[in-house]
């Protein structure tokens, strides 16, 4: 198809537009919670993960280290996170979930499972494997 004459279907709208719909579907299984939708994906990915460096979480949401530096200290304040040295490297923090934190996280991923099938509801299991073996090339 010709993209040029319906830029609908171009790639960019495409995915922008998907990407919009989930970030919507996640804040609204979290907004009760008091959180920001980074916020919520921070502590979920901690909740999975355990501990993790302020730069590992960074990369997973895709925030730069200024961005992720300032959610952290925004999750800090709320005791829901504390930083800790890395016993391997004294200069490097790594960040471990409160268990405010932890509880909280337990929350989202609770959530965040039954929204993430609501969102891909109509979907065949083989058209989800496509689509996240597609989203995962790029």
């Amino acid at each position: 198809m010709d993209i040029s004459k319906h830029p609908n279907e171009c790639i960019f709208h495409l995915l922008t537009r998907a990407a919009r719909r989930g970030g919507r579907a996640f804040k609204a299984a979290i907004d009760d919670l008091g959180l920001t939708a980074v916020q919520g994906r921070v502590l979920n990915l901690l909740w999975v993960m355990g501990d993790a460096r302020a730069t590992e979480l960074g990369e997973q949401v895709e925030l730069d280290s200024a961005t992720i530096t300032g959610v952290l200290d925004r999750l800090a304040v709320l005791g829901l996170i504390e930083r800790r040295q890395d016993e391997n490297d004294r200069r490097v923090a790594r960040i471990f979930l409160t268990p405010a934190g932890n509880e909280l996280g337990k929350k989202i991923n609770d959530r965040v499972v039954p929204a993430n099938e609501a969102f891909l509801d109509g979907m065949t299991e083989n058209e989800v494997a496509a689509l996240k073996k597609f989203l995962k090339q790029l």
